[in-house]
């Protein structure tokens, strides 16, 4: 972006995207609704030690997709500190509209959604032969090896982790305007939000680094 647009200073390229990043929220957003997978991934390079949820050097992302038959609709991802009820079901709750089908694996955790007014439907993954030829839930599956992809091919991999989330913003604005036709559309979207957001300080837009 400095080269592209001539600007001297990295600093200032920086803080640009950063700002534009966080005009991909909109505070009137609807929630997903329907039918929709929830599930939990990983991000960071590999480490020793414990994988999935007890992956110590990973940050962990909560993520749900809305599933229209055989194809995906909107997307969620949202950082959390661990996999824990406490965690997951406020994520559910924030992004996906009371008296959705909600579909997860075993996980305890999610055990609690339907009494917050969900159908849940918990799919335990079988530990027979057939079991790795199809995901339990993939459409979750998919978009988080998506990202994941997106991460590689834009960041190398490497991240900051304190600023995460601002990248999962992005990517999810723009896979949830993949099928508009006109770029503009999405380009006059992004300045419409950011004409109508108080201005962020360069004390806002730098976070301290996760512990």
């Amino acid at each position: 972006m400095q080269a592209l647009l001539g600007l001297r200073s990295y600093q200032t390229a920086w803080c640009w995207l950063q700002k534009l990043r966080t005009c991909t929220v909109f505070p009137d957003r609807s929630k997903l609704s329907g039918s929709v997978e929830v599930d939990e991934c990983f991000f960071g390079g590999a480490h020793s030690g414990n994988r999935g949820r007890g992956a110590e050097h990973k940050c962990k992302v909560a993520i749900a997709v809305e599933r229209k038959r055989h194809k995906l609709g909107r997307l969620r991802m949202q950082v959390i500190e661990c996999c824990s009820a406490n965690e997951l079901t406020p994520f559910v709750k924030t992004n996906i509209t009371a008296g959705s089908q909600v579909t997860t694996d075993s996980w305890g955790a999610y055990n609690g959604l339907k009494n917050e007014g969900y159908s849940h439907k918990a799919i335990v993954q079988s530990k027979t032969a057939d079991a790795d030829k199809e995901s339990v839930l993939p459409g979750v599956h998919l978009e988080t090896s998506l990202a994941k992809r997106v991460m590689l091919g834009t960041f190398q991999g490497r991240f900051d982790p304190q600023y995460l989330q601002r990248y999962l913003d992005e990517y999810v604005f723009r896979f949830n305007r993949r099928t508009c036709k006109s770029p503009g559309k999405r380009f006059w979207r992004i300045m419409q939000q950011a004409a109508q957001s108080a201005p962020v300080p360069l004390k806002n837009l730098v976070l301290e680094p996760v512990a």
